[in-house]
């Protein structure tokens, strides 16, 4: 009660260079702007702004995605150092995942660190998912080739969809570099009529792509807290994913976990999965009951004392 609440930030400002102005601009906004507490929400490439530098105020990060390791392995430059040297000077996190929080607690040993994760409505939540045959199978979410694994997808396509005649959905935008490569692929022979994009969807079209969804995959490199995963749980689909160390949290109840990165093991998950309804349906209703554990309004107020807290303990 009492505590105001205000977001500095931006939408998607689409030129690199505006999203690299924007985070240039943030140290002075945090010398600019009153605050009691601020929360820094960790973006690439460097992740952190070290903003704990610029204010006597306690800072929070927000950590997203940490993806320093992985744009250092793109690009082959140090993003990685400069990210772990950025994280050491904060004293509190929140994490969305495990797997982040022991990476923070790495780089900064005494910070105050909670794993919070990512809500969904709770309307989302109750929804009676609409009984309708299936029209394919979904990946939805940006389409950033290299992060969600997108080329893995496609190079496991062709085996996967010879069992299951169904084509590929791809729903979601990126940047116009990542939108011409998946073009460039879903042109190729092996592709073309098997497999489509069809663009950012919300609204009824959102939900109209996962009612007619047999499965739902998302074979992401790297992750955190995906709102997608939670809204394919929402909608009791089957969902595939790679064991990755960021998805840990999410039970082998409620989804089909793949060797991170084998397309092979890939094409065969869908293939299991169509040649077993039984298991499919298993998998969804899962699915559907562990998503109840991500209520907005108890993850925000989980939040909400996580950041009072942070505030008390300054003033101690």
């Amino acid at each position: 009660d009492g505590v105001k609440y205000h977001r500095i930030g931006s939408a998607f400002l689409g030129p690199k260079a505006g999203q690299l102005l924007f985070q240039a601009l943030l140290p002075w906004q945090v010398k600019t702007t009153p605050h009691d507490v601020w929360v820094e929400s960790m973006t690439p490439p460097f992740s952190t702004a070290c903003l704990q530098w610029f204010t006597p105020m306690p800072v929070i990060a927000l950590t997203q995605v940490l993806s320093g390791q992985a744009m250092a392995q793109r690009y082959h430059l140090p993003f990685d150092r400069a990210e772990r040297a950025g994280l050491s000077t904060y004293r509190h996190a929140i994490a969305l995942n495990p797997h982040l929080a022991s990476y923070i607690q790495r780089a900064s040993p005494k910070a105050n660190i909670a794993v919070i994760p990512n809500g969904i409505e709770q309307s989302a939540i109750d929804c009676i998912p609409p009984a309708e045959p299936p029209a394919h199978v979904l990946f939805l979410g940006r389409i950033d080739i290299h992060q969600k694994g997108l080329d893995l997808l496609l190079d496991a396509w062709p085996e996967a969809h010879s069992a299951f005649n169904l084509p590929l959905l791809l729903a979601g935008a990126g940047t116009p570099a990542d939108e011409a490569t998946l073009r460039q692929r879903l042109a190729a022979p092996n592709l073309a009529s098997i497999a489509s994009w069809c663009g950012r969807v919300v609204g009824d079209a959102k939900a109209a792509a996962f009612a007619k969804a047999a499965l739902f995959v998302m074979p992401s490199r790297y992750e955190a807290s995906p709102l997608t995963l939670l809204e394919a749980f929402c909608h009791a689909k089957p969902v595939i994913i790679f064991g990755i160390d960021e998805l840990a949290w999410v039970p082998d109840t409620a989804c089909l976990k793949v060797k991170p990165f084998d397309t092979r093991q890939l094409a065969e998950a869908v293939r299991t999965l169509a040649n077993d309804p039984a298991r499919a349906r298993s998998l969804g209703l899962a699915g559907k009951a562990f998503a109840r554990n991500f209520s907005w309004e108890s993850i925000a107020a989980r939040y909400e004392e996580f950041i009072v807290k942070a505030g008390q303990l300054h003033k101690a």
